[in-house]
């Protein structure tokens, strides 16, 4: 069970605290309400862009990785379709210094035409290297257009086009900063041996005077209709081998399904003894490899199945094999008793090993905060080991089907 406590600073800014005086060190972690979904369509990647700008220096730190690493700590940051993370471990001792330079880049991040024209380059080559030059690399933006036609997620974190980043101007990036990177728009949280009087006092001295005009995410956006046939690309990788992906869209995190769908995925495919390995890869040898995995995004749900094939072997051959074998581990019933047992008891006590370490929860404190659900940091453990077989093979029973199905063949490059 996590204690925290929570309180709202006079200019928005959420505050989530669980004091822990076994930690020497302390984590200052900020969510800010902000991710893919959030931008112009003719403007993506900025979420991500911002990923980086946020460790070019601030009005009163020209150096963040430096001053941090003076103060004996650490720190990083990940961007989703959803969310952008940023987190501090420093020791107790320094822990005034991380309050300082993660409310003055609150405050007035520098923005200027050299650190954006750096971290362009930057955020550029990683699109090349991730995306062009990398097997799969442009997987989720196959997936993301398959998937969706209106929806802001329709295209990856790291953005639909390399031309949205490469073109961005001073304008258009400070824009997105004035617009989400407000103190209305953020969540705080704090893990570690400081106190809530303490606590609250540094966020008093360093945060609240923050004032910025702005409003929170109203989080809302257009979404697609449910799919209700086959959708087909067939396309070229440099992977060595072809290889087959079936995609389907689930339940999101917070509506029931999705909990079952990820439990489901770990049983079908999550292991070198799961069907998925033991029919196609093993038995019938059709694949050289074969997994599966469930997205459990806070307004999607993604499911991807998939096989690389082995010589000789068809698209069309693998596909339908890939559809059967989950099928057929579906249609088995109670008899994947022993396999679902294992996988909710690893799922569960992975939960649990999960809040030994501080800055997972500093994240996870946050991260609830912004579904405004903090309670349930402490339930998804219990969630888990309540679940019953029948419920997870009845959600996969009802979620895949070949006429609400997206499918990807790749053929290596010439």
């Amino acid at each position: 069970m996590i204690v925290y406590n929570r309180f709202t600073l006079k200019n928005g800014l959420r505050v989530v605290h669980q004091f822990d005086p076994t930690e020497s060190n302390v984590v200052l972690n900020t969510l800010y309400n902000v991710g893919a979904r959030d931008e112009d369509s003719n403007r993506t990647g900025f979420a991500h862009l911002f990923e980086h700008l946020m460790f070019g220096g601030s009005e009163n730190v020209p150096s963040f990785d430096e001053a941090i690493e003076n103060a004996g700590g650490q720190n990083n940051a990940f961007t989703t379709n959803e969310i952008t993370n940023y987190y501090i471990n420093v020791p107790l001792e320094n822990i005034e210094t991380a309050f300082w330079l993660e409310s003055d880049r609150m405050l007035a991040l520098n923005i200027n035409e050299k650190s954006l024209s750096v971290q362009q380059g930057v955020v550029i080559e990683e699109f090349k290297q991730r995306c062009y030059n990398a097997p799969f690399g442009q997987l989720w933006h196959h997936i993301r257009n398959l998937l969706y036609t209106n929806s802001p997620y329709r295209w990856p974190t790291i953005g639909q086009e390399i031309s949205h980043v490469e073109t961005a101007n001073l304008q258009d990036v400070q824009s997105f900063y004035n617009k989400h990177y407000i103190p209305q728009n953020a969540i705080v949280s704090i893990v570690g041996n400081l106190s809530l009087e303490e606590t609250k006092t540094l966020c008093e001295k360093w945060f609240e005077n923050i004032e910025k005009p702005g409003e929170t995410n109203k989080n809302t956006y257009v979404k697609d209709i449910p799919q209700t046939e086959r959708k087909f690309l067939e396309t070229t990788d440099l992977s060595p081998n072809p290889a087959v992906f079936l995609v389907w869209r689930g339940p999101s995190y917070k509506e029931t399904g999705s909990l079952e769908l990820d439990i489901f995925s770990d049983m079908l495919g999550g292991s070198e003894v799961s069907d998925l390995q033991q029919v196609l890869v093993k038995e019938k040898q059709i694949c050289n490899a074969a997994e599966c995995f469930y997205i459990r995004g806070i307004d999607e749900g993604i499911f991807i199945l998939y096989g690389i094939l082995n010589e000789g072997q068809t698209h069309e051959t693998v596909e339908l094999e890939l559809f059967n074998t989950m099928n057929n581990f579906i249609s088995k019933g109670n008899s994947n008793a022993f396999t679902f047992e294992g996988i909710k008891n690893k799922a569960y006590t992975n939960l649990l090993f999960e809040q030994i370490n501080p800055t997972n929860r500093a994240q996870k404190l946050a991260y609830f905060e912004n579904l405004e659900n903090l309670e349930g940091i402490n339930k998804e453990a219990e969630l888990v080991k309540n679940l019953n077989l029948t419920d997870v093979l009845q959600q996969a029973a009802t979620t895949f089907e070949q006429n609400n199905m997206s499918v990807i063949y790749y053929s290596p490059m010439s």
